[in-house]
Formats: structure tokens, sequence, C-alpha cells
């Protein structure tokens, strides 16, 4: 056996075991085994290059997950250039207890689309070369819940995808007008999205979907249909989100859209509800939700929490805003310290919301709580979240400020524990503000960083 080409994130080698002509195969080299593992019991070993599971190839970390919901599993390796045969047997569910030399997901495949509204191109410029990364990898939609339009995937990746049941993904359809979908993906090869997403539901695979409404466009008569038309797939599609198009000050030469007003927001909330009960007239479920923006721009009142049955789609910013004020409010609840002297930093879009728990903690526990809106001067437009902050936003709008014992911050705002996405690390924010600088990710922590025993509740 000679090796060949390293072809990341498998290695590539010619197997002269294979009968007939030596041919290339791909496999996954084994770093480490856990002890007590299967892999363990089974015989694997570090070093050891898995060829198959079950007689298939292992393509990627999708694969691994899969084998390792079945219970018997008949492993090909490489050893030392001999070839060997190992029966494993394990508990439903359970980790392989494996760890390798490479990735097993490798470079992340890039978007095809030019999508009108697409957020990456209104970035400013000189941000670090990453956020500029346009990602459509089914995979990382599968393992992180990233949304992805399936636009372009290929048919073995589709057939894959069918045969390992990949569930749950995250899609981004905006709309089954068809002709509408693909000038507003900007894609005119775009795969037609009603048969995908009904093949998806025949062979078994879940999704939850959004739609990323652009007044105009895919709003009105055409979100109703999109509505419809996903219903009827449930409960392969578990879920869909409405969420407004977001739109920054930098948008020099691209698509004009309009922002959502509130009158907009008010007639879009009044559609999704009056759904949301025919829905649930008919399954059970709510099934289509609309992002906490919509209320803010309408100045509605959120949903009580049992409204967003479980918060799926929380990640995409529905429903978000009434789980922090609930846990919030059941922590302050439970309050009997004394509370602190704090401030806290919010975008504009959660200024309020921030402003009234506050007051309730004040109420609570006689905390002082100094609530500061800081406008979004890294993106500009009508971008209000408290995620999407920069360091230098917060620096230029507290500077000065009486902010107490430590400034309370959103967690989401940084990228890992420490960077903002202006690169301004979290260090040097409090050293220049001369507070700690506290990041909080949920309404349990908020109280906790005011009340102490707000703590115990979470």
């Amino acid at each position: 056996m000679t090796a060949g080409t390293v072809a990341h994130p498998f290695i590539m080698v010619y197997n002269s075991a294979s009968k007939g002509k030596g041919i290339c195969q791909l496999f996954f080299e084994v770093k480490s085994v856990d002890a007590g593992s299967p892999a363990r019991r089974g015989g694997i070993r570090p070093k050891d290059k898995i060829i198959s599971i079950n007689g298939e190839p292992l393509i990627d970390y999708v694969d691994y997950v899969y084998f390792c919901s079945k219970r018997k599993l008949g492993v090909r390796v490489l050893r030392e250039g001999r070839l060997c045969k190992l029966r494993l047997y394990k508990c439903a569910g359970e980790d392989l207890g494996l760890s390798f030399t490479r990735p097993l997901l490798g470079k992340k495949r890039v978007c095809k689309n030019r999508c009108v509204f697409c957020f990456v191109d209104q970035l400013p410029k000189g941000m670090r070369k990453s956020l500029y990364l346009k990602d459509e990898d089914w995979r990382y939609s599968l393992i992180m819940g990233n949304y992805v339009t399936l636009s372009s995937i290929e048919k073995k990746e589709l057939k894959r995808m069918l045969r390992r049941k990949a569930s749950p993904l995250y899609i981004s359809v905006h709309t089954v007008d068809e002709k509408l979908r693909r000038f507003m993906l900007g894609n005119k090869d775009a795969l037609p999205i009603r048969p995908l997403l009904r093949r998806l539901a025949r062979a078994g695979v879940r999704f939850h979907a959004q739609a990323v409404v652009c007044p105009g466009y895919n709003d009105g008569g055409r979100l109703r249909e999109t509505i419809k038309f996903l219903f009827s797939l449930y409960p392969a599609a578990a879920s869909l989100a409405v969420v407004p198009v977001g739109l920054t000050g930098h948008r020099e030469g691209l698509f004009p859209l309009q922002p959502v007003t509130p009158e907009m927001a008010v007639d879009t909330i009044k559609e999704v509800e009056k759904w949301q009960k025919e829905c649930l007239n008919r399954k059970g479920t709510r099934f289509v939700f609309a992002a906490d923006e919509y209320y803010i721009r309408a100045g509605a009142a959120f949903p009580d929490a049992n409204s967003y049955e479980g918060y799926a789609q929380i990640e995409n910013g529905v429903g978000l805003a009434r789980k922090f004020i609930s846990e919030a409010h059941e922590a302050f609840s439970a309050c009997r310290g004394k509370g602190a002297h704090v401030s806290a930093a919010a975008g504009q879009d959660a200024y309020s919301l921030i402003l009234e728990l506050a007051r309730r903690a004040d109420i609570s526990c006689g905390a002082r709580v100094e609530v500061y809106p800081v406008a979004n001067g890294t993106f500009g437009g009508g971008v209000g979240v408290s995620g999407l902050l920069g360091g230098r936003d917060i620096l230029r709008d507290l500077r000065g400020k009486e902010l107490g014992d430590k400034l309370l911050i959103s967690k989401s705002a940084l990228r890992g524990d420490n960077l903002f996405i202006d690169d301004m690390t979290l260090a040097g924010l409090s050293e220049m503000l001369g507070v700690p600088v506290i990041p909080v990710a949920d309404g349990y922590e908020f109280a906790a960083n005011i009340c102490e025993e707000g703590k115990n509740n979470g």
C-alpha cells in the first residue's frame, strides 16, 4: 500500500487489498478511542483507518452521527496495511467514542445565490473576512441550525440527505411562488422549492422553515400562499418563522427595498395570528410564528410563553424576548437579597423591554438599574437588535455615563466569549469604561447579576 494525496477531511489511499485492480478509497484515521466506549469494546485502535461502516463509506460527520444511531455495526478498517473486519454492538444513540485526526466536515459550502435582501452584502467594509462568508451547507443546517435554501444542492447530496433522513433541517423558503423565489434569490437556476420540499416530506425528513419578508414582494397574498403550502406538509414541515427583512445603512448599489413599517407589522401580526388559530384548530399546533421584531415595530405586546410551543425558532428571533422576560420575572419573584447598582446596554429594539425589567428589579429587591439605549453605528440603517451591537457602539454611547458596579450586555453581541463583531474585545471595553462588562445569556443571568438570589432559579 502506498499513500496518495490528502483530500481534506479525508485521506485518500491506493488500496492493494481490493479485488481486481487497486482502487482509490477514502477513510478517516482514528486519533483516539474513549475508554469503555463501543469502539474500544469492538477492537478499534488509534491509527486505524475506517474504510466503511455497514458496507457504506464514511463521508463526513453526518454519516458518523447516522451510524451512531445504530445498534449493530460492521466496520472495515485498514490497520498497518491490512484490511480488518470488526463487529460493534452499542445502545441506540450511543456515541462510538472516536476522535479523528482531521475534522469531519472540511470546508463549508458557499452560497451561489445573490439574494436581493442578503445581509452579508450589506456589511460595512473592513470587517474580518469570516463575516463575509455566505454559507449554504445543509450539514451545518443539521448540526448547528443554520438556514439554507437548498437552491443548488447536487443530486447525490440530496439523495444522501434523504437516505440519512437528516432532521431537523432549517430551510429558507421565503416564498413558494417559483418565479418570485428565483428573483429573490438572484438565481435563475434555483431548484423548484415545492417538489423539493414534498420530496423531503415523503422521505420523512423534518424541517423548520423561514420566510424573510420583503414588503411589496413576498408579503400579503404571497405570504398566505407560502403558509398554506408549508402547513400542508405538516408534520414534516414543523414550523414557519415569518421574519422582517433586515436593512443596514450599507446598501449602496444594492436592490432597493423598503423597511417594514409599524402599519405593515400590525398587518403581518394579524395575518400570522389568523393562521395560528386555523392551524391550532386543524392540527393542534400554531405552526407559524412572527419574529419579535414585528411586535416591537407594531408596539404590540409579545404573546405568552405557551404560544411559542417550546421556542423551536428562538435562534431566528422568534420568542427570544418573551423567554427572557419570563425568566427574569421568575428569578425576581424568588429574589430575597438586596439589589445592586448596575447598568445595562440595550439595542434600540430591546430598550423598552430592559427598562421595564429594571423597574421590576427595583420593586423586587430595591435594585438600581440604569438602562441605556445604544444606536448601532456599525451597521446603521434600521438595525436595532442588541446582538449586532459593536463594542465601539457601546463605548460611544456609554462613555462618561453612570454605570454603577458593572455593565450588563447581551451575550449574543459576542463572537466566542470575548470579541464583538467590530473586533473590540470584552476586556478592552471594560478597561475603557472603567467597570466590569458582564455578558448575560438569558433572563436568569440578568436577574442574578442584579439580585444574587435570582441565580438560584436558573
